[in-house]
């Protein structure tokens, strides 16, 4: 089977933080999965480089706009690299590739009949001397008075058209807006109306609870047609004559990123793309991000596909993770309530990390990321129960066995649980339901610490030496198997056990230990954080 997991373009318009790695890691753990499952996958994403946000930054730091996104494209590359996202490609929407494809598209929308030119009167700065894109108005919510930074409220979660909003004024200057007339062409969203609504029944069940709810309203609110040009320096140029001095809205070209990108990596590796993006082909389609990104994953991306004729399958999965907040904090770059991806990886590991926001998924709820649980989560649990079983099984083998066991009697009920655990825990990640998946590896683990306490090899090699390396032989074997089950979401520490134990697994599927012939040099997996650190990270915030 072939596998597309998109995971949603962060923009080049600051660094990226803990929300981007809590929405992207699932997609990390459903790619690496199906790699083990022995599917053909590709994981995309990249840098959205488009939007007046980049362009008045680039204004105020003196630089261009695309000295800017070239630095964020690095930070952002390498802060993936370093979380351990397997990116088959991690591409940039200035990218000369996806230009190109972008625009074959647009010829095809406009031959298609689904474009049209409209004089109208738009919001524009005096002030500033610019017209002014929607998440650069700020105003009133119209049906609930919130209020609101461009057409989207996230108190009531309407999607409306910038002229319903009340009280507008410009997010840049602070002064109020005023209209001029400028022509631009619109996109014909509306007409997919009913298609959009059989493909959200029609994925009820593949769909989380959120997308499906959120697509709903939206469908009851009516689906407007959306401007597709727009006036900006830094941009893909618009192949219709009338139009060369303006560009495409980033709405209508950033979300075609995901098959530009595995397009680009399906023809380096001489490919056939279509059988990743067809609806005749033997696939499936992921696409991963936050609960704001909803409408554009669900509605408007769908919809391009469809307004193509190109026979394109829409995608199967949306794992759409609820928000997540910080020390009861709404997550906020300009109040300081935000944690860079770097500064995490500079200071702890990449599984402590990776363990402590993926065991904590927003899949069904908002998720509040606190100092004492992800220190506590680590201790506890990632060393505690992980760490500790590893390390006190290897390191009396080694000291009471010279590091070889010559018993490899299976225990066929722990043999049954851990075939069950393949499976489970394979469905739950197939399902985009990750929390669930590393719950049931905990709970396994626990298990498993309680058959060693409770067989006490200790004390059966001093009476029954036979017996006490079946007993440690079980536990090795639920070792292999566990740490190939964990490799989709810890990534540092199962190469380490590993090569502690001379043995690898490159498939999920279950494998027995055929030998135990331990590494002489075994290191605890993980070290204990000291709790100090807790009220340390807490004075960081804000600042």
């Amino acid at each position: 089977m072939n596998v597309i997991v998109g995971i949603s373009w962060p923009f080049a318009n600051g660094d990226l933080h803990i929300g981007h790695a809590a929405s992207s890691l699932p997609g990390d753990v459903i790619a690496r999965y199906h790699r083990l499952k022995g599917n053909n996958v590709l994981l995309v994403s990249g840098t959205d480089c488009h939007g007046t946000p980049i362009e008045v930054k680039a204004l105020k730091e003196n630089k261009s706009p695309k000295e800017l996104v070239d630095a964020c494209h690095t930070e952002f590359t390498k802060d993936w690299k370093d979380l351990g996202v397997s990116f088959d490609l991690f591409n940039r929407t200035d990218d000369d590739f996806h230009k190109k494809f972008v625009q074959e598209q647009f010829k095809k929308y406009d031959a298609n009949g689904l474009l049209y030119e409209k004089e109208e009167e738009q919001l524009y700065c005096e002030n500033c001397k610019m017209f002014l894109a929607d998440r650069y108005i700020l105003g009133t919510c119209p049906k609930c008075g919130a209020d609101i930074k461009g057409d989207e409220c996230e108190k009531c979660g309407s999607l409306l058209t910038i002229d319903e909003v009340l009280n507008t004024t410009c997010a840049i200057c602070g002064n109020p807006c005023s209209k001029k007339t400028n022509k631009n062409l619109y996109f014909k969203l509306s007409e997919f109306e009913d298609e959009i609504r059989k493909i959200k029944d029609s994925h009820k069940e593949l769909w989380r609870d959120n997308a499906y709810k959120f697509t709903e309203r939206y469908l009851n609110e009516g689906i407007p047609d959306r401007c597709v040009s727009r006036v900006q320096q830094y941009g893909i140029d618009i192949p219709v004559k009338g139009y060369e001095n303006k560009k495409l809205y980033g709405w209508f070209e950033n979300v075609w990123g995901y098959v530009t990108a595995s397009k680009k990596v399906a023809d380096e590796r001489g490919l056939d793309w279509n059988d990743y993006w067809k609806a005749d082909r033997d696939n499936k389609i992921y696409l991963v991000h936050a609960k704001d990104n909803i409408p554009f994953h669900t509605v408007i991306f769908p919809i391009l596909l469809l307004g193509t004729k190109d026979n394109y399958k829409m995608p199967d999965k949306i794992i759409s993770d609820e928000y997540l907040t910080i020390e009861g904090e709404k997550l906020s770059k300009s109040k300081g309530n935000y944690i860079p991806i770097r500064y995490l990886l500079n200071r702890y590991s990449v599984d402590t990390i990776r363990y402590f926001l993926l065991s904590n998924d927003a899949e069904n709820k908002d998720f509040n990321f606190t100092w004492e649980g992800f220190i506590n989560s680590h201790n506890g649990e990632l060393l505690g129960k992980w760490g500790n079983f590893v390390n006190r099984t290897f390191q009396f083998i080694n000291k009471s066995f010279e590091g070889k066991l010559s018993n490899t009697e299976i225990d066929e009920s722990i043999e049954n649980k851990l075939k069950d655990l393949y499976d489970s825990v394979g469905k739950d990640i197939d399902d985009g339901e990750i929390k669930s998946g590393i719950e049931k590896i905990f709970d396994f683990i626990s298990f498993a610490n309680k058959y060693f306490d409770e067989n006490e090899p200790w004390n059966l090699a001093k009476t029954d030496k036979d017996k006490a390396e079946a007993v440690l032989y079980n536990c090795c074997n639920i070792i292999y198997n566990i740490n190939n089950i964990l490799k989709p979401y810890i990534i540092e520490s199962t190469p380490k056990v590993e090569k502690y134990l001379n043995k690898s697994i490159s498939k999920w599927e279950y494998t027995r230990l055929d030998e135990v012939k331990l590494s002489s040099e075994i290191e605890a997996l993980f070290i204990r954080y000291d709790k100090s650190l807790i009220d340390e990270e807490k004075a960081v915030l804000g600042k």
